[in-house]
């Protein structure tokens, strides 16, 4: 199964946004962009996964699913990339499709690899745009719940 990679050019940080660690985008519009890739009714699960102490240029990345089918999913992943004297963008990379039921030890296996500090936080969403507007803004800072 060949990866297709998908270059995303996360916008400019804006005032509303704070950058993360760096000057890299916030999750907030970083996930702006992943929305862009893939609608929010077509993402069934999303991971978030903290930066990794001790590796050069780490940040956040995300894992999503899209829905296919009932018993399908594509898994994607997005994650920062630095280039040569400008700022780092997003990229987003399609890595082939799972049924359903076997994403969670996918994931479980990874983050196994990855170690305590690799755990995610995983959120469902279901092909729900309530529940992806929700995930923003908690992302954003503006859920009173967070």
């Amino acid at each position: 199964m060949d990866a297709q990679e998908g270059e995303v050019r996360v916008p400019s940080v804006g005032d509303s946004q704070p950058a993360g660690p760096g000057g890299v985008p916030g999750l907030a519009t970083r996930l702006s962009a992943v929305e862009q890739h893939v609608p929010p009714p077509q993402i069934a699960d999303i991971w978030l996964f903290p930066p990794l102490p001790d590796v050069l240029e780490s940040s956040d990345f995300v894992l999503f699913t899209r829905i296919v089918d009932h018993d399908t999913r594509a898994l994607f992943s997005a994650r920062m990339v630095p280039e040569n004297g400008s700022p780092a963008h997003q990229v987003i990379v399609e890595h082939g499709s799972a049924p359903a039921d076997r994403v969670p030890k996918l994931v479980q296996g990874l983050q196994r690899r990855l170690g305590p500090d690799g755990a995610a936080r995983h959120v469902r969403i279901d092909g729900q745009p309530e529940r992806w507007q929700t995930l923003l803004a908690e992302t954003r800072g503006d859920d009173p719940r967070v």
